[in-house]
C-alpha cells in the first residue's frame, strides 16, 4: 500500500496527508504545486496512490500542413476505501477520470501502472482487475486469494512483473501473509513461484529490471530488512498452448495448471535501522558485471544506502555502505521523508524543513559509515548568537557581585572563570520583578508558580500571577505552562471574569494568550471539559458586553455632573479681582450740607442786588 510516491520522471512527489488530501510538491523547485482534497475525504479517504504517465498527441496546422506532437501528461490515481478508483491530472487540477467496480464497493488496497501492461488494482476481497482507460471498464478481473488452514490474509501490495516473452500472460506480485508470484492469462490466475516469506500486513514492494533479469525488493513495516528476489520471466513460466499433435493434450493442461508452486530463496537481505518507508533501486552494467545501487528511507528519518556489485547470492545480511541524516545547525533532526535514486548516480532525498518540504540532491560519501547534513539558516544564526554574545558580555562586564560576610564588591573575572554567586543574588532570582530581571527567568517562575497554584487551588498565588496585565507576559508564561493545567486555568478564568472589572480585564489579556498557544490542544478537546468553560467565558464577556452601552452612557453622565461641581466649587472659592475695605466706623454719621464759597458769594451778590432795585423803586415813588 502506497500513500506516497515519485512520479515516472522525479519530478513532482506526492503524498496522502492523514486528513486524506493530495499534495503533490516539485522536486526541482520544493514548491507545494498543488493540494486537491476529494469529496468525501473522511468517509472514504483516499488508500493509496500510483503515477501514471500518457503520451497524448495534438495536431497542429502550420503553413497547410499538419504536424504531431506528442506530449507526455501525469496523473495520479487514487484508490479509495469505496472501491473507487479516481484519475487526477496534474496539468488540468482536476479529477478526469473516476474508474468504479458496480459488483463490488470494496476498499482499494494496492494500485500498480505499466507503460506496456496498463492500470492494476487490488480490491479488499482479494480481487485483481485490469482496468482499461480508454472505456473506464474493467478488461478482466482476477481472484488471487490464498487459504490455508490457519491463515487467510488480504493482498495489501502488488506490483507487476515486465517479461520479454511472447506471451499474452501477465505476472504480478502479490503480497498478503505471504508473497506470491502469480500468472495472470485469460481471466485466471495461477501461483507460479512461492517467495516463502512472511509479509507485514502493509508490504512494500519495488521492481528492478536490466536485460531480461528481473528482481523484486519487499520490505514489510513488521521487519528491519529488505529482501531481494529474482522473479525474472522464464520460458518455464510461460502457459503451454495445446495443439493437435499432441495425444494427451487435456491431461497435460490439467497437469500444468495444477503443478506446484516452486518456492524460492532470497538472493540478497539488506538491514535496516527501522521498518522502511520509500524504497528505490537501479541496476547498471559497469564493466560486464551489474551494480545494484538501493535506497531506503525509514521511518526514523534516515536514509540507508547500498552500493553492491551481484555475484551469485549471499545468505549473510548486507549492511549499508553509507548512512544519511540531515540535521539543523543546532543538532535538532529533520526527519527524512522520501528518497529516489536519478539516472545521474547522485541521491534525492526529501525532508521537512520547518513547514516547508525541501528535495536536494546528495552524492553518497562511500568513505564514511554515516554522512550527516547540515542544513538551514546558518549564518544567520550565527550572527545572531555572536550579537547576543556581545550583548552578554556588555551586560556581565557592568555586573557586580558581593562577596559574603560584607566583603568588597568586584567585578566578574574573565568570561571563562566560575564565578561562586553568594545567596543573596540567588534568592533575589526567585523575586517577581518583571522589570529588573531577564525575561526567561519571570517566564520560568511565573509558569511554575501559576502551576503551584492550580495544583493546590490557591486563590493568593493564582491571583498573583493572573492579575499582572500584560500579554507579553501572560504569552510567555502561558506557551510554557502543560496541557494538563489548561482546564484548570480556564476555571481559574472562568471564576475571575465574574468578578470586578478590573480582574476582567486580566483575564481577556489571559485567555487571549491560552487561545493562541493551546489552539490545537482547545480544538482537540471540543465536547468536552474544556469546552465548558470556553462557553462560560463566552456568555459572560456577552453579558458584559450587552450593558456596555448602558454604563457607558452612565458613566459619562457621572463624569459631566462631577465636572460640573467640581467647576461649581471652584468658582465658589476663588478669590475677587478687586477688594474694597470700608476704614469708617459703624456708627452712621450725620451729613452736613456742603456749601461752596462759590455759592455763598453768588448768594450775597443777589441780596445787595435785590437790596439796590428796592432802593431805587422807593427813590421813584418819593
Amino acid at each position: 500500500m502506497a500513500e506516497a510516491a515519485f512520479s515516472v520522471d522525479g519530478k513532482y512527489y506526492s503524498a496522502i496527508t492523514q486528513d486524506g488530501r493530495l499534495r503533490i510538491w516539485d522536486t526541482e523547485t520544493n514548491v507545494l504545486k498543488q493540494e486537491y482534497t476529494p469529496d468525501l475525504h473522511l468517509t472514504s479517504p483516499p488508500s493509496c496512490l500510483q503515477w501514471i504517465s500518457a503520451t497524448q498527441s495534438a495536431n497542429t496546422q502550420k503553413g497547410g500542413r499538419r504536424k504531431s506532437i506528442s506530449e507526455e501528461t501525469h496523473h495520479v490515481a487514487l484508490g479509495t476505501t469505496s472501491g473507487k478508483i479516481l484519475i487526477y491530472s496534474v496539468s488540468q487540477a482536476k479529477v478526469e477520470t473516476v474508474l468504479s467496480n458496480e459488483n463490488s464497493h470494496s476498499a482499494i488496497t494496492s494500485l500498480d501502472w505499466h507503460s506496456k501492461y496498463g492500470l492494476y488494482s487490488c480490491s479488499k476481497e482479494n480481487n485483481v482487475c485490469e482496468w482499461d482507460l480508454q472505456s473506464s471498464l474493467i478488461r478482466y478481473k482476477y481472484n488471487v486469494s490464498v487459504e490455508s488452514k490457519n491463515k487467510h490474509g488480504n493482498i495489501r501490495a502488488i506490483k507487476i512483473v515486465p517479461h520479454k516473452q511472447n506471451t499474452a500472460a501477465r505476472y504480478l506480485v502479490a503480497a498478503s501473509y505471504q508473497v506470491k508470484l502469480w500468472r495472470l492469462h485469460d481471466g485466471e490466475a495461477t501461483v507460479i513461484k512461492n517467495l516463502g516469506h512472511n509479509a507485514a500486513p502493509t508490504a512494500l514492494l519495488s521492481i528492478a529490471t536490466l536485460n531480461d533479469v528481473c528482481w523484486l525488493i519487499e520490505g514489510s513495516q513488521n521487519e528491519r530488512l529488505l529482501s531481494f528476489w529474482d522473479v525474472t520471466i522464464t520460458d518455464e513460466h510461460v502457459p503451454q498452448m495445446n495443439g493437435d499433435e499432441t495425444p494427451h493434450k487435456k491431461q497435460r493442461r490439467k497437469s500444468i495448471s495444477k503443478a506446484p508452486a516452486t518456492t524460492a530463496t532470497p538472493t540478497y537481505n539488506f538491514v535496516l535501522e527501522d521498518a522502511p518507508r520509500l524504497v528505490d533501486v537501479e541496476l547498471k552494467n559497469e564493466d560486464g558485471a551489474t551494480r545494484l545501487s538501493l535506497a531506503a528511507a525509514t521511518r526514523s528519518g534516515v536514509v540507508h544506502y547500498y552500493g553492491l556489485m551481484l555475484n551469485g547470492s549471499s545468505t549473510k545480511p548486507i549492511k549499508p555502505s553509507v548512512t544519511i541524516q540531515v540535521t539543523s545547525a543546532d543538532a535538532r533532526p529533520l526527519p527524512l521523508q522520501c528518497c529516489r535514486l536519478p539516472p545521474s548516480g547522485d541521491v534525492l532525498l526529501g525532508y521537512w524543513n520547518g513547514p516547508v518540504m525541501t528535495f536536494e540532491r546528495v552524492i553518497p560519501d562511500l568513505k564514511t559509515k554515516t554522512q550527516i547534513l547540515i542544513r538551514g539558516e546558518k549564518e544567520s544564526k550565527k550572527k545572531g548568537k555572536q550579537d547576543g554574545k556581545k550583548v552578554r558580555e556588555n551586560e556581565t562586564s557592568q555586573v557586580t557581585y558581593v562577596e559574603p560576610l560584607g566583603g568588597v564588591a568586584r567585578k566578574r573575572a574573565t568570561p571563562g572563570d566560575k564565578v561562586e554567586v553568594p545567596m543573596e543574588a540567588r534568592l533575589a532570582n526567585l523575586a517577581l520583578d518583571v522589570k529588573g530581571r531577564s525575561k526567561s527567568a519571570v517566564n520560568q517562575n511565573l509558569t511554575k508558580l501559576l502551576m503551584q497554584g492550580l495544583h493546590s487551588k490557591d486563590k493568593g498565588i493564582i491571583l498573583t500571577v493572573l492579575q499582572k496585565d500584560d500579554p507579553a507576559v501572560a504569552l510567555r508564561t502561558v506557551s510554557s505552562l502543560p496541557a494538563d493545567h489548561v482546564p484548570l486555568l480556564l476555571d481559574q478564568l472562568a471564576d475571575m471574569a465574574t468578578r470586578k472589572t478590573s480582574q476582567c480585564a486580566s483575564v481577556c489579556t489571559w485567555l487571549s494568550a491560552v487561545v493562541r498557544c493551546h489552539s490545537a490542544l482547545l480544538l482537540a478537546t471540543m465536547g468536552s471539559r474544556t469546552s465548558d468553560h470556553l462557553t462560560q467565558l463566552l456568555a459572560i464577556f456577552t453579558n458584559r458586553r450587552s450593558h456596555l452601552c448602558q454604563l457607558l452612557n452612565l458613566k459619562g453622565r457621572l463624569d459631566l455632573a462631577i465636572s460640573q461641581r467640581s467647576a461649581s466649587d471652584i468658582a465658589q472659592e476663588q478669590e475677587p479681582v478687586l477688594n474694597y475695605n470700608d476704614s469708617s466706623s459703624d456708627e452712621e454719621m450725620e451729613a452736613e450740607p456742603y456749601q461752596s464759597e462759590s455759592d455763598a458769594s453768588w448768594g450775597d451778590d443777589k441780596f445787595e442786588s435785590d437790596a439796590s432795585a428796592h432802593e431805587e423803586a422807593d427813590s421813584d415813588g418819593d
